[in-house]
């Protein structure tokens, strides 16, 4: 019976591993888009310095993949701002080769606790 347990404990966790980010899936690379014309270009620090403004716009912004917070969140950073972005299946989360690489994002923003948040719909590394 313990080897069971043992058996399927170990089973999960590698299907939890398989699951979890790293995959450039969905992800557009060397391409070149236009953001779609509904789509305001802002900076990171538009964003960040007025989230309010912006609360409910559909952006596409441009920064460096700062870090990967979770499976479904990364922080785009251009200077010293930052900007939450939230990965969907249009445009899933960054693989770590891609750390510290300049992507174009665009997406739907929305605040909450007055932080702004990125829910992207498509990514463009540059």
């Amino acid at each position: 019976m313990r080897r069971l347990v043992l058996g399927v404990l170990v089973l999960a966790v590698v299907a939890l591993l398989a699951g979890c980010g790293g995959t450039t899936q969905g992800t557009i690379t060397g391409k070149t888009e236009e953001a779609p014309p509904s789509a305001t270009r802002v900076t990171v620090a538009q964003v960040a310095n007025d989230p309010a403004a912006w609360d409910g716009k559909t952006v596409t912004t441009e920064g460096n993949y700062a870090v990967g917070y979770c499976s479904a969140c990364f922080l785009l950073k251009d200077g010293v701002s930052a900007l939450r972005v939230e990965v969907s299946d249009t445009a899933p989360l960054p693989p770590e080769s891609k750390l510290n690489s300049r992507m174009e994002v665009t997406g739907r923003i929305y605040v909450a606790k007055g932080s702004p948040n990125l829910v992207a719909t498509s990514l463009v590394y540059k």
